[in-house]
């Protein structure tokens, strides 16, 4: 046809590719279920009918090698479908190779490139493996269409909107948020009751442009959960262990940039339990457990923050021979590996270049993972847990934000600094006076209801003057990890909701501050990260006593 009757494809290819996304995620998860089991026929149709929509909505783009190639895996879909052929492991890999050559096409369309190279090997493949069947009659591929009426009548009740949109929208409802607040600063003492009900009204609409916006970026961990189940079952095959994945929680929903963030961290989990955290099925037989090790990924929504946790019921990790390794290799010494408890040998897993493994692996073993995820999960305002048992398994478990924009903080008071604190660290806060503070071991510590805990002043970590006189001061207990640590400020100031900004890359390097927020006298409220800011040699952990 002419030039100008051609048809542009541009307007439908955005489209095209976030259908074709949705379709090879449906059947990879088809896959997945037909190869643990081979005789529920209802996986082939699901399967059968995304090839199906793949091989159309291609051939309309004049994909034509794409086309070919749904074609072909149409047909031998359509002969397992009708039992004229056994579905094997053998068929398994081949339909696996299938769907991975035809996602790789579509990206090469997408960029601009040719995407047919090679896949005639793989039609020849199909026509072997159908060549023992006896010949088809050819029928339309599609025996239930879809009514074009019931399409074109239906409702669009959503739209896609680019994240960089919705990061500009939260910003500008950032700028309003301190503007109001600075509004509300200056009025403080006006007697004007119009005035003020003007600005309840305007504080409610703002807030409630904020909740929505927020909701427009909530995403389901499905999302990302959705990749594993693939990546898990290609690993556990070259690792020669059998190994069952179970996604729980995929319903919640996370803030897309957090969830952006959390992808590598949980890649980096999972391939370290296949590789050296489960067994092999010899090996766990032979320890009386069952064959095929069990991998869970779950995630659970708990007030205003999300824990996602991988956990493994494999060979667990036992803190006495970490150590032994750990002196092995040179990273601590005999001495100091003697003073070291077993929660301070796991924490070390997180530093960077420390691998527990004896070997380098494809996977793992590099010591280039664990303090991905710390990192990762730190620059979010979140924390990571170990939690191990040997012979039983390991669990990691990520608590992250709803959000990294918006944060419930605790002001505090330091001198003549405003800092805050993230209220889900905080356990709770007391007044203390000097004489409630006792010298052990070289070290503060306040006696909370029968518990030694230890104690930091603020003005010592910041190298802030401290009052002189001081009565009494601010004790806030937080959670580091499974204990409790109690930080002495001068006054508690407030509990907010605030916007949170981001670090530049420059000042990013500045340890025990993760970001900043203005509040309403213009002045700007650094926030602590408490667990950067403490670290791991502050606060020595000593057996206290009373």
């Amino acid at each position: 046809m002419p030039d100008k009757d051609k048809l542009d494809i541009s307007i439908f290819i955005n489209d095209y590719l976030a259908d074709c996304r949705e379709g090879f995620q449906a059947i990879n998860k088809a896959l997945l279920a037909l190869e643990k089991a081979p005789g529920q026929t209802e996986h082939l149709d699901e399967i059968f009918r995304h090839v199906h929509t793949l091989k159309s909505s291609s051939a309309m783009l004049e994909f034509s090698d794409v086309a070919e190639l749904a074609h072909s895996c149409e047909d031998l879909m359509d002969r397992l479908r009708k039992n004229e052929l056994t579905v094997t492991q053998d068929t398994i890999d081949v339909l696996f190779e299938i769907i991975d050559k035809l996602e790789m096409m579509v990206k090469e369309h997408a960029e601009g490139r040719h995407g047919g190279t090679g896949f005639k090997d793989i039609v020849r493949k199909i026509e072997k493996m159908s060549s023992g069947a006896p010949e088809l009659d050819e029928k339309p591929a599609d025996s239930k269409p879809r009514k074009a009426s019931a399409l074109s009548l239906e409702k669009i009740h959503t739209v896609k909107v680019d994240m960089d949109l919705l990061d500009a929208m939260f910003n500008i409802v950032g700028e309003l948020i301190i503007n109001k607040k600075r509004v509300d600063n200056i009025i403080a003492g006006s007697t004007s009751k119009e005035l003020k009900t003007v600005l309840a009204a305007m504080d409610r609409m703002i807030n409630e442009l904020q909740e929505n916006v927020s909701a427009a970026r909530l995403v389901p961990v499905g999302e990302i959960f959705q990749k594993f189940p693939r990546l898990v079952r290609d690993l556990a095959r070259e690792a020669g262990k059998e190994i069952e994945l179970i996604l729980e929680g995929s319903e919640i929903e996370l803030d897309k940039a957090v969830l952006d963030t959390i992808g590598e961290p949980l890649l980096h989990l999972l391939r370290n339990a296949v590789d050296y955290g489960i067994e092999t099925a010899e090996s766990r037989q032979q320890q009386g457990k069952k064959r095929a090790g069990t991998l869970k990924l779950a995630a659970s929504r708990m007030e205003n923050h999300v824990s996602i946790s991988v956990t493994d019921d494999g060979a667990g990790i036992e803190p006495k021979q970490l150590k032994e390794v750990f002196v092995r290799k040179g990273l601590i010494k005999p001495d100091e590996a003697e003073s070291l408890q077993d929660s301070d040998i796991l924490e070390m897993l997180f530093e960077p270049g420390v691998s527990s493994a004896e070997k380098v692996t494809e996977v793992s073993g590099r010591g280039v993972g664990l303090d991905v995820v710390r990192n990762s999960v730190k620059k979010l305002g979140g924390t990571v847990n170990i939690i191990t048992d040997k012979g039983k398994g390991t669990n990691f478990t990520l608590r992250l934000p709803l959000t990294t924009a918006v944060m419930q903080t605790l002001m505090i008071g330091v001198g003549q600094h405003i800092f805050a604190i993230p209220t889900d660290i905080v356990q709770e806060t007391l007044e203390v006076k000097p004489r409630d503070i006792r010298n052990l071991h070289n070290q503060q510590a306040l006696v909370l209801r029968d518990e030694v805990v230890p104690f930091v002043r603020l003005h010592q970590i910041l190298n802030i003057p401290d009052q002189e006189n001081l009565e009494e001061m601010i004790a806030i207990i937080v959670n580091r990890g499974d204990r409790l640590i109690g930080l002495g400020v001068d006054t508690v100031v407030d509990q907010a909701d605030n916007i949170i900004k981001p670090f530049d890359t420059l000042a990013q390097h500045f340890t025990g501050f993760s970001g900043g927020t203005i509040m309403g006298d213009g002045r700007v409220a650094l926030l602590l990260d408490v667990p950067g800011l403490l670290g791991f040699a502050t606060v020595q952990k000593e057996e206290y006593v009373t």
